[in-house]
């Protein structure tokens, strides 16, 4: 948009033209107010507050010089004529807001990118200590479920008579994924022997903002939180294949809270989601781990353990567990023995038929985050935890829920 004055324009013909464009959002009200005057003399309110009234004494100037034409039915087809102009303006004013409405979030999507590459460039690769060398097939397959971490949120709920509901925070979280692992450590040594550990992360790893109000449980910024969250999940990882001594193959789900929707209505962008960024750090902080495999970002995970058909979703649409674990079958066209979600922030375990393999199960697994807001709202009043199972000779021999408050 040019904003100079042209030779064979008068100085009120360049101001009107300008306007025109200040009006169809082509420029901004700084730009009119240096191509009026030359140079910034007001502040940026100042400056809009004589456009608008600029721009309205141009509009009464014209309506003023229709009415002295005598010729009415001039007169009528001028004023047609501007009403037609006035509509057409009306457009590309509508057209310039959704540009630079596009323009502005493609910005923050760049800018969004940039900050996750300089974050992963900035991390030091985790050393192992051992190689594991697990030739044959396991002869037994050990499954953990974590779910809900809401890294980044900080919480203190309590009763009516002042005693502690709930105190949250990523020490917590991170005190939390410590107390379960020295658990899963122990009952290994006294009760378990498995070849293999599967982790399914089941989603909503940060808390995100979804709406105004994350804004003020939030500790860190979100892609803080995302960065946090997949370091600290890497080191644990690590922790256990070194006290288990067994191979770990690690599975990460988005979940709503992991979305980017950059506080807009609606879920806008849902194929958008920073889980895909979690998996991402953490497939890069364990790349050179041969004991540890995470498998590519999916909004699903599946697993057939010793024979048993796992499928593993975060689970925020489900609705009814029957009606569930039939949609994924015939969505996937394979036969679910167990369905594992997260997102209720309870533990809940459903039978809802019988397969070839033993009872169909849909398991749902308690949060790392405990009680907060929503399971408030949701009147599920549940503690911390993770599920933890045992699978042998074609069965689920072993399962116990590992309370973390």
């Amino acid at each position: 948009m040019k904003i100079e004055r042209n030779k064979e324009e008068s100085y009120l013909s360049f101001v009107t033209r300008i306007t025109a464009a200040l009006n169809d959002g082509l420029i901004d009200y700084q730009q009119w107010g240096r191509a009026v005057v030359g140079e910034d003399l007001y502040s940026e309110e100042s400056t809009r507050r004589i456009a608008k009234f600029f721009s309205q004494f141009i509009q009464n100037l014209e309506n003023d010089e229709i009415e002295l034409i005598e010729d009415k039915d001039k007169a009528n087809e001028i004023k047609q004529l501007l009403e037609e102009l006035a509509k057409e303006r009306k457009k590309i004013q509508t057209a310039n807001v959704e540009y630079n409405a596009n323009l502005r979030s493609e910005a923050r999507a760049e800018m969004f990118n940039e900050q996750v590459i300089e974050a992963i460039h900035n991390l030091k690769p985790i050393k192992f200590n051992k190689k594991l060398y697990t030739e044959s097939s396991p002869e037994a397959t050990a499954v953990l479920c974590i779910a809900d971490a809401h890294n980044g949120v900080e919480i203190n709920m309590a009763s009516l008579f002042g005693e502690v509901v709930n105190v949250y925070s990523p020490e917590i979280l991170k005190a939390r994924l410590n107390k379960l692992a020295n658990q899963v450590i122990e009952d290994k040594k006294r009760l378990l022997d498995y070849d293999k550990l599967i982790v399914f992360d089941l989603g909503d790893a940060i808390q995100g903002m979804l709406r105004l109000s994350d804004l003020s449980k939030l500790r860190t910024g979100v892609l803080q939180s995302a960065i946090d969250y997949a370091e600290m999940i890497a080191q644990w990882l690590v922790f256990l294949s070194e006290e288990l001594e067994v191979p770990i193959e690690y599975v990460c789900l988005g979940g709503n809270h992991c979305e980017c929707r950059f506080l807009e209505k609606g879920r806008n962008w849902e194929e958008e989601n920073l889980g895909l960024v979690i998996q991402h750090v953490i497939d890069l902080r364990l790349q050179n781990n041969p004991n540890i495999t995470v498998d590519p970002y999916s909004e699903f995970g599946f697993k057939t353990v010793q024979g048993i058909n796992i499928l593993a979703i975060h689970g925020d649409d489900a609705k009814n567990d029957f009606d569930e674990i039939s949609y994924w079958e015939n969505y996937h066209n394979i036969s679910i023995d167990i369905l594992i979600m997260g997102h209720v922030h309870h533990g809940e375990q459903n039978t809802v038929g019988y397969g070839l393999t033993g009872d169909k199960e849909v398991i749902k697994v308690p949060s790392l985050v405990g009680v907060d807001s929503f399971s408030k709202k949701c009147r599920k009043l549940a503690r911390a935890g993770a599920k933890f199972m045992l699978f042998e000779d074609g069965s689920k021999t072993w399962e116990k829920t590992i309370v973390l408050n």
